[in-house]
């Protein structure tokens, strides 16, 4: 039997007049449905908050509240869109909020009303989400 090793997407920044697409190598599961150790949890949480931040932190300068912010998941199976998929992102999305109001209380960022989020999945057999923040 042999076992595939899954591929992550390839990272790429794209830079547009009102609109940033940012596709990144990482790999999300539903918050929902996760009953791993607590201590893998928060190493994946950590992981998906500073790799957001690397990607978006260099970029914040030049996103304009208010804005719609599109995230699409890549993988090899698709998860619930009502429940599973929302909760895929929730840390991306504290991440992604948080550096854009500059609010990092906990809670407080990602319901600014400035924002407006969406989700999507696309079947891949690459990992990876898509960020798109069209201001």
């Amino acid at each position: 039997m042999q076992i595939k090793k899954s591929t992550l997407i390839q990272s790429k920044i794209e830079i547009l007049e009102n609109k940033i697409i940012l596709d990144i190598p990482l790999r999300t599961v539903s918050e929902a449905n996760c009953f791993a150790p607590w201590r893998e949890k928060y190493k994946r949480h950590r992981i998906q908050q500073s790799t957001i931040a690397k990607f978006l932190n260099p970029l914040k300068e030049k996103i304009k509240l208010p804005c719609q912010i599109m995230l699409t998941r890549f993988a090899p199976r698709e998860l619930d869109e009502f429940e599973n998929l929302p909760m895929s992102f929730k840390y991306i999305v504290d991440a992604i909020c948080a550096i854009l109001t500059q609010d990092y209380r906990p809670g407080h960022a990602d319901r600014d009303k400035r924002i407006n989020l969406k989700c999507t999945q696309v079947i891949s057999k690459d990992y990876g989400i898509r960020i798109e923040i069209m201001f």
